[in-house]
């Protein structure tokens, strides 16, 4: 005997949207550069919040010693963050964005950073060559930059590399520029370094942009949708 059941069910209007959030791609690497090794530091990322601690002898002289919280750039960027707090253990401990050829102690490298007062309280240095000395501008925008929050930034167009300090993200300081000559592709990134004692610097907002078009965080936006609505069900034995 052949029995047809129709199951109808009627359900209730379902519309479940799971909305759109942002999943960064590309994390950060994080490491100790030259002596830092002996004193090691730490990098805590929480929602985009980089809480960093780095010691090191300097980001100077012919080698560095400093914490690098970084990611591979090539071709021209323009790399900004926000400084949230930073506690630098003497005038010239350092902490901001920084590019260099490679993890080598000795590489050529360019940065903006926020000092303990030395150099005017910001400065964009630099390492021309590798091995080489570095370089310094002096008070192109002195203040008491490592007691607020404000925004660092460095940018490249070709081998130029020019530094930016701002109070609020908008409106920008010029620490000048330099040239360096860096192949393809370069380390950016968060620098923090303690001249042998324990740096430590919160920091957020951090963007790398090129043509106007921001490459971390690689934001990927998946959106689903799962909507149910009044259907029936035909079951048939």
């Amino acid at each position: 005997m052949k029995t047809k059941l129709f199951v109808k069910l009627n359900l209730l209007f379902i519309c479940m949207i799971l909305l759109a959030h942002i999943v960064y791609a590309d994390e950060l690497k994080s490491e100790d550069i030259g002596d830092a090794k002996n004193n090691k530091g730490s990098t805590v990322e929480k929602k985009g919040k980089y809480t960093i601690k780095g010691s090191g002898s300097d980001i100077w002289n012919k080698a560095d010693g400093f914490r690098f919280v970084y990611t591979e750039v090539s071709g021209d960027f323009e790399a900004v963050v926000r400084q949230v707090s930073i506690d630098l253990p003497n005038e010239w401990a350092k902490g901001g964005v920084h590019a260099r050829q490679s993890l080598d102690p000795g590489a050529a490298n360019a940065q903006t950073i926020v000092t303990g007062g030395g150099g005017g309280g910001c400065q964009i240095s630099w390492r021309a060559i590798k091995g080489g000395d570095c370089g310094e501008f002096f008070d192109a925008a002195p203040g008491p930059w490592k007691d607020k929050e404000c925004w660092v930034k460095l940018t490249r167009s070709g081998n130029e590399f020019q530094g930016f300090i701002s109070e609020n993200g908008k409106k920008w300081l010029d620490l000048k520029s330099t040239t360096v000559k860096m192949d393809k592709p370069v380390l950016v990134g968060l620098a923090v370094c303690g001249m042998d004692l324990i740096a430590t610097a919160v920091y957020d907002n951090f963007t790398i942009t090129q043509d106007g078009k921001e490459i971390f965080p690689l934001a990927v936006e998946p959106t689903s949708k799962l909507v149910g609505t009044w259907s029936k069900i035909k079951i048939q034995y």
